[in-house]
């Protein structure tokens, strides 16, 4: 996990959480997290996408 994602995940807290607050494993299982449900998102707004797939490819 990338510094940016660190500060994309720990902005979206307000300054209200710190890294030690978490553990390796659940910081990668959040990012994991957010990662999937923008994908999700992306293609649940965008609805003129023909594939719904969410493969990394596609992206």
């Amino acid at each position: 996990m990338s510094e940016a994602e660190l500060y994309k995940f720990f902005s979206s807290y307000d300054g209200e959480a710190d890294l030690s607050d978490f553990s390796p494993e659940e910081l990668e299982q959040l990012l994991g997290e957010q990662k999937k449900d923008f994908k999700q998102s992306y293609f649940e707004y965008y609805d003129d996408v023909k594939s719904s797939s969410l493969k990394k490819q596609d992206w």
